[in-house]
């Protein structure tokens, strides 16, 4: 799987914010209610605020959305149309995103953690994921619109924020994620990072 390890607060995430709802291509899905573990998402092209939890990213040129039967002989559903909603039961009642199964390289993970757990006061792990090709093994290959996409996104990461060593400190190594500029100062006035997500 891939991944971009971030360190944002919430001051920074308005400069992710703002750039993935002006990128056309891209939806939130959001969890439009619930009701114990039956729940209603949506996909919408903006949202106002990134709060510190999980989120589903939709490249809206690289696929439909398919709701795996969880049988192998059962086919899976796809939703019709994503912007008017759709219905999904799953096992727990606290899911924040929905299931698309492994294989779903036309979806991204993004998740805000501003206050960390691994000691007092350290700044969260946030970061994007993507299944990318793991799967092209068994032909779940991903799309060419969703590879150029994660791209624009390192781009757009390299650009605004900066690089810093990872698992590190400041100035121990090479580059393994990025902090945004809030964060970085933070970071290089002491504060301590989550290595863990």
């Amino acid at each position: 799987m891939a991944e971009i390890i971030l360190y944002m607060t919430k001051s920074d995430t308005k400069l992710i914010l703002d750039w993935i709802n002006s990128e056309k291509s891209i939806a939130w899905i959001i969890k439009e209610s619930q009701c114990n573990n039956v729940y209603r998402w949506k996909a919408v092209n903006e949202v106002n605020e990134i709060e510190p939890k999980e989120y589903c990213l939709w490249h809206t040129a690289s696929g439909c959305l398919r709701i795996p039967s969880g049988s192998i002989d059962v086919e899976d559903e796809y939703v019709s149309n994503p912007f008017n909603g759709w219905e999904q039961i799953l096992k727990t009642n606290k899911e924040e995103v929905p299931w698309f199964g492994t294989a779903a390289p036309e979806t991204f993970g993004f998740h805000f953690r501003e206050k960390g757990k691994e000691s007092e006061n350290s700044l969260g792990r946030s970061g994007f994921t993507w299944i990318g090709n793991y799967f092209s093994v068994i032909g779940t290959s991903a799309p060419e619109e969703s590879k150029k996409w994660w791209e624009r996104l390192k781009k757009h990461i390299k650009k605004t924020a900066t690089g810093i060593p990872w698992p590190g400190d400041i100035g121990s190594g090479k580059v393994g994620a990025y902090a945004f500029p809030e964060a970085y100062k933070q970071l290089s006035e002491g504060r301590s990072k989550d290595v863990n997500p």
